[in-house]
Order: structure tokens, then C-alpha cells, then sequence
């Protein structure tokens, strides 16, 4: 594409070396992925790396880059033929610019954005599965992994940067896939990752504390997911809606947001006083069963039909539900969402069921790594009325400390007994990260042991665990890896557990 059309298009860019004649490939953030012919968006927050970035990118002889406000002083400009740079967020500009040179592959697509603290990876894998057992060509990008027609990817990051989602849905756009279900991490939203994106429909489940290492404060937290919204509104899809949940944490802060930002796109509620809810809820070690509430448009009464789902939990309750409502205003059939709700396959490392051999007792695997991920999931295993409920969990390295005292309190709250360990501790000390974690106990609390290796803390667990018991096995979930020090070690939870288990009966 020629410069002078991406100005056309793209407005909030402007020349500052160059003629408008220019032919452009594509746009990159990382030197491993640019090449001649493509624009270089230097990353912000970076500046030290600048004479790296820029040695890497004269070996390579990019002549083109897109610069932030104040950028261009750090930068020497006789290196480059052609200099673009934007008074407005570069992240921002940087995903439309992506989007535009992959020839705005969303827009052939019907893209469902989730987000949320807690919940996008299993709605997300619910919907995919509800459109694909309909017969949808559907693709899956997320946390855990990125699918779509037979291909299974594994994942980097919740959502990919702008040049690498770009050339994702291209290549979903171009194998004639429909549907596309995306978590958007608030990482991603905030960054301009996913901005130019042309969504179908999106989702907000719910905003408790987490992140605070890179946001600051919750402020920013709500704010960055609020771009989703944002997103919507700026949509040219026709039939475009969104789905909020209103009775949960961060709810009624969310829709004071889009209220204040005047959106004007069609927005649905989850709860009580929305059009859409679920009730009569009542889950046992074998399945759930619900009421979903769909009000009807224009009539004065409430649709109501009994439903039931093989995945066990509140929460899981509240994604299926909301995944259904989705699901129905993407045009699905009601009575076939029913039924597939019935047989979903589990959620890699979402209340993930490892019964023992005998099926005496079960452990279950959660990626529950924030207060309110923990609280909810320990709920839900508390409502299944096992004998015992120990809880095993640890807190992250070099990530948001001020949630590990409260993560501590949370476990002594709702555990009969409670395990320490590491999560990823990273550059930190694990012990000291227990130690931060213990002092959320309450004074002369002592149903708890600290056993910092992983694996030796399941094994005791394991042993520990009485018939008719749960292991809560919470933080990594999904993860294959343990990050220590700086090396990235093989560990998967539910292999571990499976292997504690074998040695039990053994």
C-alpha cells in the first residue's frame, strides 16, 4: 500500500520525511519479525534499547518507521527514508495501521471479543464449541491456545500483538472461517493490540483486582477494559451488540463508563435487571443444573427454559449461561444451544476434574490466580460438600504483591486446610513470596504447611486427601512451564496430580 493512501485512511498520521509515493509491506514492532519494505513502530517505554533497535534495523535496511509523540529526538533521522509519526496513543495507531495493511481481515469475519478478569478463556471455549458443533468454521484465540479449521497453536500471549492478530484473522479470513472468538486481555485493549478491529459482538464478565503491577490503579484497570465498548461503537458490522454482566464485581462501575462515554450500540444485561438471567441454580459432583431468563422484546413476560451442563461449578454456571445468551444473539438456535450445553468438553485448567483410580476423591485444577478467581473457585468446590477441601496455591514472582496477603486470608476463610507453594516465582524468592502470602493468615492460625517446591506439595496433598476429599490445585491451570529463576522448566499440574494419585493406589 502507498503511503499516501494510508494517510487517506488513517488520518492521525502524518510525513515527516518523505514523499507520499512510497510503497509499504507491512508494520512490525519486533526487529526478529521486520523487513525491508516495512514500517518499524518503535515500542514504547524502550528508550535505553533504541541503539539496539536501531543497529538491528539498519542489518536488515528498513528505511520506513512510525513514531510517538517525543520519539523522534531519540532517533537519528539520516537513517531513514521515510519517518510517520502521530500526536495520538502509538498503540492505538500502530493496531489500525496493523489492520489496515492485512487488507482489514475482521471485517470478513464475525469476531465475539471477552473480557474480564475472570471467566474469557471458558467462555470463549464454550462459544467456539456451541458454533462449531452448529456446523460454523469457527476460530479460538486465547490464553491457552489459538484454533482454528485443524490447526492447534500454541499461545504467547491472551492477545497477540497487533502486527501477529492481524495476520492471524487474514489468514482466518482467508480460509473462509465465520466466526471468531477472542479473549481481549486488558493488556491487549490497553495497548491498541486489537484497535481497527472490526468486532460482531463483545462480552464483560466481570473486574476484580489483578494487574495492578502494570496498570497502577483499578481506574486504569476499568478503563483499559472499557476499550472493548469502544471498539464496538466504532464497528461497522451490522447486527453488532455487547453483553455485560452487571450483578458482579466492577458491573455497575462498567456501566456507568459506557454510560458517561454516551455508547450508543446496542448493549445487553446479565442479572437481575437485565434481559437476560439464570436461577434455580443446583450442582452436584456430576452436572449443574439452571433456569436461563431471556426477557422478550416488546412483551411483558419472561421467557423461561430449564437447562443443565456437564461442567460443574457456579462460575461455570455464570459462563455457560452467558455464553449461551451470546450464543442466542448471534442468531443460534435455542433449542440446539441447549442441548450442546449439555456435553462441553472441559476447559484445559478451568475447574479441571483428576479423579484418583478408585474414584474415592478428586482433584481439581484451576488457573485461579487473583482474590476473587480464588474465592469463587473454592466456592464452588465448597458447594459440592466434599469431607475435606485442601487448598494448594502460590502467588507469582515479580508480579502484583498486594494481592497475596488476601489471597491467604481468602484460603484460610474456605479450606479445612491449606498448602503453600510456588507458582512461577520468577527473579523472587519463593519463600519470601509465602511468607507474604502467610501473613494474610489470621494470628494462630496453623491449618497450613509451606512446602515450597510443587511437586512435593501435591504429593503431600495427595496423601493427605481423605475419601469423598477435594484438592483445589490453583495458579497455573492450563500452564506446561514453571518459571524459575529465569529458566522456563516443564511442570503441568494435572500430570503431576495424576502421578501423585497412581503412587497413592500404587
Amino acid at each position: 500500500m502507498k503511503v499516501i493512501d494510508i494517510i487517506k485512511k488513517l488520518p492521525e498520521i502524518r510525513i515527516t520525511k518523505n514523499e507520499t509515493d512510497s510503497e509499504i509491506g507491512y508494520v512490525h514492532s519486533d526487529t526478529r519479525r521486520v523487513s525491508a519494505g516495512d514500517i518499524f513502530v518503535f515500542p514504547e517505554g524502550q528508550n535505553a534499547r533504541y541503539p539496539e533497535f536501531l543497529g538491528q534495523l539498519k542489518e536488515k535496511n528498513v528505511k520506513a518507521i512510525l513514531l510517538g509523540p517525543g520519539q523522534l529526538k531519540l532517533i537519528d533521522k539520516t537513517q531513514f527514508d521515510l519517518i510517520l509519526e502521530t500526536d495520538a496513543y502509538l498503540g492505538d495507531v500502530y493496531g489500525k495501521l496493523a489492520h489496515l495493511l492485512a487488507g482489514q481481515p475482521s471485517k470478513r469475519l464475525k469476531v465475539v471479543g471477552i473480557t474480564g478478569t475472570n471467566g474469557k478463556t471458558s467462555l470463549t471455549y464454550i462459544l467456539y464449541h456451541i458454533a462449531s458443533e452448529l456446523g460454523k468454521k469457527c476460530g479460538l484465540i486465547g490464553t491457552v491456545q489459538i484454533r482454528f479449521g485443524s490447526e492447534i497453536r500454541e499461545s504467547s500471549y491472551t492477545t497477540p500483538d497487533a502486527s501477529s492478530l492481524n495476520l492471524l484473522l487474514k489468514e482466518m479470513a482467508d480460509q473462509k472461517i465465520e466466526y471468531v472468538f477472542m479473549e481481549m486481555s486488558s493488556h491487549g485493549l490497553k495497548l491498541g493490540r486489537t484497535s481497527g478491529i472490526e468486532v460482531q459482538a463483545v462480552g464483560f464478565t466481570n473486574l476484580t483486582q489483578d494487574h495492578l503491577d502494570f496498570h497502577g490503579t483499578m481506574e486504569d484497570y476499568l478503563m483499559s477494559k472499557f476499550k472493548i465498548f469502544q471498539l464496538l461503537e466504532s464497528s461497522s458490522q451490522i447486527n453488532k451488540f455487547g453483553i455485560l454482566a452487571c450483578d458482579v464485581p466492577g458491573g455497575a462501575e462498567m456501566m456507568e463508563t459506557i454510560k458517561q462515554n454516551q455508547i450508543k450500540s446496542p448493549i445487553f444485561l446479565l442479572g437481575s435487571s437485565g434481559e437476560y438471567n439464570f436461577s434455580h441454580v443446583k450442582l452436584s459432583l456430576f452436572r449443574s443444573e439452571f433456569r436461563l431468563h431471556k426477557k422478550e422484546k416488546n412483551l411483558p413476560f419472561i421467557e423461561v427454559r430449564k437447562a443443565h451442563t456437564n461442567l460443574l461449578g457456579n462460575f461455570n454456571v455464570f459462563n455457560v449461561s452467558m455464553a449461551s445468551f451470546i450464543a442466542l444473539e448471534l442468531g443460534f438456535p435455542w433449542e440446539e444451544i441447549l442441548k450442546i450445553i449439555q456435553t462441553l468438553p472441559t476447559v484445559p485448567g478451568r475447574f479441571q476434574v483428576v479423579p484418583d483410580p478408585k474414584e474415592e476423591r478428586i482433584a481439581v485444577v484451576d488457573y485461579a490466580h487473583t482474590p476473587d478467581a480464588l474465592e469463587n473457585v473454592l466456592k464452588s468446590c465448597k458447594d459440592l460438600n466434599p469431607r475435606q477441601l485442601i487448598c494448594l496455591f502460590g502467588c507469582g514472582g515479580d508480579r502484583d504483591r498486594t494481592k497475596r496477603p488476601q489471597m491467604g486470608k481468602i484460603a484460610e476463610q474456605y479450606a479445612d486446610y491449606v498448602v503453600l507453594t510456588s507458582d512461577n516465582p520468577r527473579t523472587e524468592d519463593p519463600l519470601s513470596i509465602l511468607m507474604e502470602i502467610e501473613s494474610g493468615f489470621s494470628r494462630g492460625f496453623k491449618r497450613f504447611e509451606t512446602i515450597a517446591d510443587r511437586r512435593q506439595a501435591i504429593q503431600r496433598s495427595i496423601q493427605m486427601l481423605e475419601k469423598d476429599g477435594i484438592l483445589l490445585v490453583c495458579g497455573k491451570g492450563h500452564e506446561t512451564y514453571q518459571i524459575i529463576g529465569k529458566e522456563k522448566l516443564h511442570f503441568v499440574d494435572h500430570e503431576e496430580v495424576d502421578l501423585a494419585f497412581n503412587e497413592r493406589s500404587g
